[in-house]
């Protein structure tokens, strides 16, 4: 009866193998593989979240999921707040100090 599990394992692995290769083969060719992307208009989603919008009211009307609506627009936020320079007078002196190194015994 130990058989018959081994040989479900061995072509369960051999199929695991062959997707594998495939995957390798298509991407060594150039395909591009996985789901297209959706077109999202950033903007106008920023847009209409301004005057206060609901998640669900701009997922109806962009025809959307209200997932979709949320991680473009946090992206999008942090694509602001990542292009905004430091202020260059404060200097955070705890960051620029080397840490200790501790190690239990």
């Amino acid at each position: 009866m130990i058989i018959v599990p081994a040989v479900a394992e061995l072509e369960r692995n051999l199929i695991m193998e062959r997707v594998r290769a495939g995957l390798r083969r298509a991407r060594l060719e150039g395909r591009v593989l996985g789901r297209k992307p959706i077109a999202i208009d950033r903007v106008g989603l920023q847009r209409d979240r301004a005057p206060g919008l609901s998640l669900a009211q701009l997922a109806k009307a962009y025809k959307i999921s209200r997932a979709s609506v949320a991680r473009a627009l946090k992206q999008s936020q942090s694509v602001v707040a990542n292009t905004s320079l430091p202020p260059t007078s404060v200097v955070d002196i705890e960051s620029s100090r080397p840490k200790p190194d501790y190690r239990p015994f």
